[in-house]
């Protein structure tokens, strides 16, 4: 892998990771098209904490209230003699819970059916059809006909079965080409969540699920060939991409056209399914 490689495979996947489009379905192709017949998939997981690092960057504000109002509820409230009681009344608590509660079915995914999942990053038909199937996804929240309470607080619009359903979800997008924003904004708009808090959700339910990855991954540092400039470079790009790329779609969100890159996506599959078989 070239330098000039990494970097437009790190700037692919900063923009990729946030617009519901797949950042791993995207790598995969762009490997297959520059000819780099190995999968990448160490490559790949060091480029999400790229994106990773943006997430934590957009979201800081959101991140420190809720620790530190979560740990003053703990400290504050008795969490220990009530634990349940705790959660419930304190809102940033509760929302914290519903991210680990909804890391739980994700982390048995990956667990569980990591290398069935893997196999699928050198079958670019595959991801071909994923694409496709994320762009029919990406129409869900248009089935969505009533309003959401933006007034109400960030966790009350999420309910406790919402957590799992959306985790499953998570876990289903690690397939290469099913997008994860995608399919776990999609799904909460679907679900009657408002568009600010389940873009939140979705990417803080990202942290615990790419920080898993990454430790998944952590035996095969001693085995990969890219060098670490090439691997720093790529995460960079990844990282200034990345943070663009999340600012702009929480625009579109607010916009109510979030489903519009559905388009986008079914395009891609069929054109890049095309030419794999012609191939």
């Amino acid at each position: 892998m070239t330098f000039f490689d990494a970097i437009l495979l790190g700037t692919l996947q900063g923009l990729t990771e946030f617009l519901p489009i797949s950042s791993s379905g995207h790598l995969v192709l762009a490997q297959h098209f520059l000819g780099l017949n190995e999968p990448l998939i160490f490559f790949d997981v060091m480029l999400h904490v790229g994106t990773l690092a943006a997430i934590i960057v957009v979201y800081r504000q959101s991140i420190t209230r809720l620790l530190f109002n979560s740990i003053s509820s703990i400290v504050n409230t008795g969490f220990l003699r009530n634990p349940i009681q705790t959660v419930k009344t304190s809102d940033d608590l509760r929302f914290i819970w519903l991210i680990l509660f909804g890391s739980i079915p994700t982390g048995l995914i990956a667990v569980l059916f990591k290398s069935q999942l893997e196999s699928f990053f050198d079958k670019v038909w595959l991801v071909s059809l994923m694409l496709i199937v994320t762009g029919i996804i990406l129409q869900l929240p248009r089935l969505q006909k009533g309003e959401c309470d933006k007034s109400e607080p960030r966790s009350k619009g999420l309910q406790s079965w919402h957590a799992p359903i959306i985790g499953i979800a998570q876990g289903c997008a690690i397939t290469p080409g099913i997008s994860r924003s995608g399919t776990t904004i999609s799904l909460a708009l679907f679900l009657g969540i408002p568009a600010k808090t389940a873009a939140e959700y979705s990417f803080l339910l990202s942290i615990p699920a790419i920080l898993g990855a990454v430790v998944l991954k952590l035996r095969d540092i001693g085995e990969t060939t890219i060098s670490p400039y090439i691997l720093g470079s790529g995460m960079l790009a990844s990282f200034l991409v990345g943070y663009i790329a999340l600012r702009f779609l929480l625009v579109v969100l607010n916009r109510g056209r979030f489903s519009h890159f559905s388009y986008y996506c079914v395009a891609l599959g069929l054109a890049s399914l095309l030419v794999a078989f012609i191939q």
